[in-house]
C-alpha cells in the first residue's frame, strides 16, 4: 500500500468496504468495523483521514503500535489483519488496517459482534450472531435443545404410532420398531436424549391442549383480487404440531381451490384435476415446515390464496449456502432441521434429500402450470404458484357439464341442497363442515348459480337456494 493507493481509496469516499478515522483516538471503532469486516467481506480502515476525505496523518510511535495490536487481539477467533504505515511527510503516517473476509465467522470484538451496512458499521443481532454460530458448528441447533416447557407425557402417542406405521406401510422404517416403546421410538429418531424430550419432538408430536411454542402457527387466507392483502374473505389461524398444520392447510386448500371435474371418455368415473398439482404444493407446505426457523418465537408459515395465485412464506431465509437463483439447479440438501425433516422423510411426505425443488418444477411441468417462483423477503422463504386460469374467473359451460370446476366446499353446497332441498344462506352456512364468511359463502353461491347449478328465488329476505341441474 502507498500514497498513490491511498489518494485512490480516498476519492471514492466511505464505502460498505472502506471507512475513514481521524486518528487512533478513535481505534476503538476502527476495530470494530474491522470486526464488521470480517464477518462480512472485507475491507480497510484507514486511521489519519477525516470525514471528508482529507489526508491528515499522525505520530505513530512504539506506543501507538502497541496500542493497535492490544485493540487487535480482542477479536475472537484470531483474525489476521494486516497493518501498513503509508508516511504523509513531517513524520506523519496514514495506518491501513486491512482485513480480508473472515473464515471463522462470526468474529467478535471486546465481547460484541458487528457487521457492515451499507458505509455504517452496528451491532449484530443475536439472533444473527447465533445463526452464523450455527452454521459454524458451535451451537446445537434450536430443534437439538431440551424442551424445557413440556415432557414425554405432552406428546401425541398416537400419532407417533402413526408416524411408524405410515414409515413401515411405504418401507422405509423397519417393522420391528411397531413393537418399541415410545421412548425407544423418540430415542431412534434422536428426539430424546438424557431421559429428555426435544424441541423438534414438540414441534413434530406436541398435543394440542399442551403445546406451549407460539412459533408452531399457520395463519390461511383467502383473498379477492390478484392485489395486495386487503380484500380478505376467509381467514384460519391453527396452532399445533408440524402434522396438524399440514392437515388444516391441506382442508383449506381443499375448500378454495377448484377442481375440474371431466369425464375421460374411456373410463366411466368422473376424474378431478385441481388448479395446482396437489404433491407439488404439499413438497411447498412440507419444505416450509421442515425447513423454516423455529428458533423465532415470533416466526410462523401463511398460506394466502388470491385469484391468480397461492404464496407459501415461512420464517428463516436459505442457508448462506444456497442462493436463490441456484435452486432450480442440482443441490444438496442442507436442512436446518435434520431431526424433524427425518420423520418427514421416513413417512414419505418427500422422495428424497435435496429433491424438493425439482419435484415442484417437474409436476408444475406435467400438470402444464407455470413453474413456481422463489424469493426471500422480511425474513423469510416464499414459494408462489401461479394458476394457469384465475380462480375468481368463472367459466362458461356450453350445454353438457363435461367440465365444472369446483371447489370441495361448493361441491359440499350442492349435496347439503341435493339432500335437504331449497334453504337460505344462513341455514346453507350453519350446515357447512367448515364455514368462512358469509360473503365467501355468498361468493360460492353465486358462482354456482351462474354455472346454472342452483337457482335463487324469492326476494331479498326470503330467498332461498334451490339445487337446478346435475353436477
Amino acid at each position: 500500500m502507498n500514497i498513490s493507493h491511498i489518494k485512490s481509496l480516498v476519492a471514492t469516499g466511505e464505502t460498505n468496504t472502506v471507512e475513514f478515522k481521524k486518528s487512533t483516538a478513535q481505534l476503538h471503532g476502527a476495530v470494530e468495523t474491522l470486526c464488521a469486516f470480517l464477518n462480512g467481506t472485507g475491507g480497510i480502515v484507514l486511521l489519519g483521514v477525516n470525514q471528508d476525505g482529507k489526508l491528515l496523518g499522525q505520530d505513530v510511535t512504539d506506543n501507538t503500535q502497541q496500542e493497535i495490536a492490544k485493540e487487535l487481539n480482542k477479536i475472537e477467533p484470531f483474525a489476521a489483519i494486516e497493518i501498513n504505515y503509508v508516511a504523509l511527510g513531517n513524520n506523519k503516517k496514514v495506518i491501513v488496517m486491512q482485513a480480508e473476509k473472515g473464515k471463522h465467522i462470526p468474529y467478535i470484538y471486546d465481547g460484541r459482534a458487528y457487521q457492515r451496512n451499507q458505509s455504517a458499521t452496528m451491532r449484530m443481532t443475536q439472533h444473527h450472531y447465533e445463526q452464523l454460530l450455527l452454521e459454524r458448528g458451535q451451537l446445537n441447533s434450536w430443534e437439538e435443545l431440551t424442551a424445557k416447557e413440556c415432557d414425554i407425557n405432552d406428546l401425541d402417542h398416537g400419532e407417533i404410532r402413526k408416524a411408524v406405521s405410515d414409515g413401515i406401510t411405504v418401507g422405509r422404517i423397519d417393522a420391528g420398531v411397531q413393537s418399541k416403546s415410545i421412548e425407544e421410538i423418540l430415542l431412534g429418531w434422536k428426539l430424546m436424549q438424557e431421559n429428555k424430550i426435544n424441541n423438534a419432538a414438540v414441534v413434530l408430536f406436541a398435543k394440542q391442549d399442551m403445546l406451549r411454542y407460539p412459533q408452531c402457527r399457520i395463519k390461511l387466507g383467502r383473498f379477492i383480487g390478484k392485489g395486495e392483502r386487503r380484500d380478505l374473505v376467509d381467514s384460519k389461524d391453527f396452532s399445533g404440531n408440524a402434522f396438524y398444520l399440514l392437515s388444516q392447510a391441506n382442508l383449506f386448500m381443499m375448500n378454495h381451490l377448484p377442481i375440474a371435474s371431466f369425464f375421460d371418455p374411456n373410463q366411466f368415473q368422473r376424474q378431478d384435476k385441481p388448479a395446482l398439482p396437489v404433491l407439488a404444493v404439499r413438497e411447498a407446505m412440507v419444505n416450509a415446515l421442515c425447513h423454516r426457523d423455529y428458533s423465532k418465537r415470533s416466526g410462523m408459515i401463511t398460506l394466502a390464496i388470491y385469484d391468480d395465485r397461492l404464496e407459501i412464506w415461512n420464517s428463516g431465509t436459505l442457508p448462506s449456502e444456497l442462493k436463490i437463483k441456484n435452486l432450480k439447479d442440482s443441490h444438496h440438501s442442507i436442512p436446518r432441521n435434520e431431526r424433524i425433516s427425518k420423520v418427514f422423510y421416513d413417512r414419505k411426505f418427500f422422495e428424497g434429500w435435496g429433491s424438493g425443488i425439482t419435484t415442484m418444477l417437474r409436476l408444475c411441468r406435467e400438470h402444464d402450470v407455470p413453474a413456481p417462483v422463489f424469493g426471500e423477503d422480511t425474513g423469510g422463504f416464499s414459494i408462489t404458484f401461479q394458476f394457469k386460469t384465475p380462480i375468481g374467473a368463472i367459466s362458461e359451460l356450453s350445454g353438457s357439464p363435461e367440465q365444472i370446476e369446483l371447489t370441495v366446499r361448493q361441491k359440499e353446497i350442492i349435496e347439503i341442497l341435493t339432500k335437504q332441498g331449497a334453504l337460505g344462506t344462513k341455514k346453507i352456512i350453519t350446515e357447512l363442515t367448515d364455514p368462512p364468511s358469509e360473503r365467501m359463502v355468498r361468493k360460492d353461491l353465486n358462482l354456482l348459480k351462474e354455472k346454472g347449478i342452483i337457482e335463487l328465488e324469492g326476494n331479498t329476505r326470503t330467498a332461498i337456494w334451490k339445487y337446478k341441474s346435475s353436477v
